[in-house]
């Protein structure tokens, strides 16, 4: 009896060591809407707990592989129920909205971050995150890195700023160039440049007229319209990017199309790196 009595209390001392795991309200499946909240949420070492991302979402590894819930201001509610989550983080203009309320009619938790096509609310992103994964003391050790990224910008804001125009690819339709208020812009303004675009607001196609006459000095475009096209010398031959003069003298700047998405922890990092390359392609170095 006495033997059967130690086991009793051994699998209570178990059950007890168990208990917080399971009822402290860590969320153990979790769907990610918006490529920045997808990075942000994995930056946050809560990655083994994504069951599901949005189409928008491609980084960090394994997320191309993960089941997808639709196009972040497309979802569906019968896809995300099906997969029985414990939380959605989703970027602002996730939805609709009736899918959104649906959700949460049901009991499930909706974390909405703030905008990050600004990357003057990332921090407050990546907090807001932690909180709702009860990764705290990472939010907090995540954003401080973020901020010493950005800090290492502040250099970059001469007189003599070059003009750098932003095309991308899309589809067989016209290009796009990002004008005042968008990510693109606020990322031309960080690395040391002068939107050529700024005239307009948002992202809008430009005609093959417009994007000859451009005497922008660089172009920045994303990566994957870069590697789409077969590199450099594919964006060259492009029968409408090919005809922007910058493109032709191979002054191009990439970004990754994530970044384009919105601002998330790895962005501070790129921008920095890509605002370094400028500096030495304008020392000609």
């Amino acid at each position: 009896m006495r033997h059967f009595t130690g086991f009793v209390l051994l699998i209570i001392g178990i059950v007890g060591l168990c208990m917080p795991a399971i009822a402290d309200g860590t969320p153990r499946r979790v769907i990610t809407v918006g490529a920045p909240a997808t990075e942000i949420v994995f930056a946050l070492g809560a990655g083994d707990s994504v069951i599901a991302t949005d189409s928008t979402s491609t980084r960090p590894d394994p997320v191309p592989t993960l089941p997808k819930v639709g196009y972040m201001r497309q979802l569906a509610a019968e896809g995300i129920i099906g997969l029985k989550p414990d939380l959605i983080v989703g970027v602002e203009k996730s939805g609709p909205d009736v899918v959104l309320n649906e959700l949460s009619d049901l009991g499930i938790p909706i974390v909405i971050l703030p905008s990050l096509a600004k990357m003057e609310n990332l921090s407050d992103a990546i907090a807001m995150a932690g909180d709702a994964l009860g990764r705290v003391d990472a939010a907090k050790l995540l954003s401080d890195r973020v901020q010493d990224d950005l800090a290492q910008l502040q250099g970059n804001d001469g007189a003599d700023r070059p003009s750098i125009v932003f095309l991308m690819a899309v589809g067989h339709g016209k290009p796009l160039s990002a004008g005042h208020e968008t990510t693109a812009d606020e990322i031309i303004t960080m690395i040391g440049g002068a939107n050529s675009m700024a005239g307009f607001d948002g992202f809008k196609p430009v005609s093959p007229e417009v994007i000859a006459s451009d005497a922008s000095d660089y172009v920045l475009v994303t990566q994957s319209t870069i590697d789409q096209l077969g590199g450099i010398e594919g964006l060259q031959t492009h029968p409408v990017l090919g005809l922007n003069k910058a493109v032709a003298n191979g002054r191009v700047l990439a970004i990754s199309a994530s970044t384009i998405l919105g601002f998330g922890p790895s962005s501070a990092a790129e921008i920095r790196a890509l605002a370094d390359h400028l500096r030495k392609a304008e020392q000609g170095s």
